[in-house]
């Protein structure tokens, strides 16, 4: 979502007039879009904005913005632990950084209620893409769940839609620079209520070859999205769900709107309607409250899905989330015990199931000269012929690993 909001920015700055440059020497402007999501991330935003302190006194007429969700989170706390920031500007209302700077109006603009109501109004036709062949299209922002232990719907708000002609004009425009993968955005993107309508039209979209989606709320995931992915080669085998845990005492402590039956039956349904789909998800340990038997029912989870990949994290709290406000009763040493145990587990599994692909030839674009990525989102490398960027190869695969495959380029 960042880096397509950066897109979008960085395209009405050039549209101002602007130049890219990767220097940072010659900037007369520095963007920060920044992320809330941890505290980890703002400690190294600021950390890192910190270290403009000379470059600021040699160049006192450089302007610097700091942008998204720590922006709106901290507002004029961070002017005040940095002073040589001049703009701190909210989510949506960082499209609006252009014509600040053009009026000379620093100072702190976090987004307003009124702002957050509808999805920010700003020129997406002419997207900036990063790929020369895929594109990122926002179709949802903001979140409506309010999970104890995050911050999203505090920074970003409430649940905002494109709508659907938005979305796949967008998509159609993309098609015609030549863009082959889209990838549809959403904090949860399958929460809009036209998802499987903007799924399928953007899958029969003239030019567009692969169509991805990030991230799914597990609670409203069904068999109905999932038999659309079987029935459309266009959309990927690849399926995002963030349980979190496995334990439905924790899932409500979380304050998660689904429980593990409802995950369990959709991941089986995957796994029977596309055998070879990659099933990814997040899980946090050590939540307030996780006992031994908690945890257990987490690793039980994992043994039934056989996650192709596993991001996990151990829990610490978020300042201005309801569950800052628990007693943080697992241990450090517990916390770090339990994720080693889940990552040993997960990345064992992995390995079992892309070991089901040596053998098999996959379809791939080309990321880098000798590595992309399949329909599943199986991070390939090869050997043979050097492709092109975006370039369709043919790849047999000869060896799996944990995170990766390696194969032998045939076409």
């Amino acid at each position: 979502m960042n880096k397509a909001d950066s897109l979008r920015l960085s395209e009405l700055f050039q549209a101002e007039g602007y130049a890219c440059t990767e220097e940072l020497e010659e900037a007369d402007l520095l963007i920060y879009n920044t992320c809330s999501v941890r505290h980890h991330a703002e400690n190294k935003a600021m950390s890192y904005i910190g270290r403009l302190k000379d470059l600021k006194e040699q160049k006192p007429d450089i302007k610097v913005s700091v942008v998204g969700c720590m922006a709106q989170r901290l507002k004029g706390e961070i002017i005040k632990r940095l002073p040589l920031v001049d703009y701190v500007v909210g989510p949506s209302s960082m499209f609006d950084l252009p014509e600040l700077i053009k009026k000379g109006k620093a100072g702190v603009y976090a987004d307003s209620q009124e702002k957050r109501k509808e999805f920010p109004d700003v020129e997406y036709s002419s997207i900036n893409t990063s790929s020369p062949f895929s594109g990122y299209v926002p179709i949802m922002r903001g979140c409506n769940n309010f999970c104890v232990y995050c911050i999203v719907p505090y920074v970003r708000g409430r649940e905002q839609y494109r709508t659907k002609e938005d979305v796949l004009n967008e998509c159609r425009l993309l098609a015609e620079k030549g863009i082959s993968e889209i990838m549809l955005l959403g904090q949860t993107v399958n929460s809009h209520p036209d998802f499987k309508d903007i799924l399928k039209v953007t899958a029969g979209i003239d030019g567009i070859k692969r169509v991805r989606f990030v991230t799914s709320y597990p609670g409203y995931m069904d068999k109905e999205t999932v038999d659309i992915v079987a029935s459309t080669p266009e959309l990927c085998n690849y399926f995002h769900l963030p349980v979190q845990s496995g334990s439905d005492r924790v899932l409500k402590e979380m304050g998660r709107k689904y429980r593990v039956s409802h995950f369990r039956d959709i991941a089986f349904h995957i796994r029977e309607k596309l055998p070879f789909a990659a099933i990814t998800t997040d899980f946090i340990v050590g939540f307030p409250g996780e006992t031994e038997a908690d945890f257990n029912e987490t690793l039980n989870l994992v043994r039934e899905i056989k996650f192709d990949q596993c991001f996990t994290f151990k829990y610490s709290p978020r300042e201005g989330t309801r569950s800052a406000k628990f007693e943080d009763d697992v241990s450090r040493e517990v916390k770090k015990s339990r994720l080693a145990v889940l990552n040993e587990l997960w990345s064992k599994l992995a390995l079992k199931r892309n070991k089901l692909f040596v053998g098999r030839i996959l379809e791939l674009f080309a990321e880098s000269k000798k590595s992309g990525r399949s329909s599943n989102y199986k991070i390939v490398h090869w050997k043979g012929a050097q492709a092109a960027l975006g370039g369709k190869v043919k790849v047999k695969i000869i060896e799996a690993l944990p995170h990766s495959l390696k194969g032998r380029r045939i076409t």
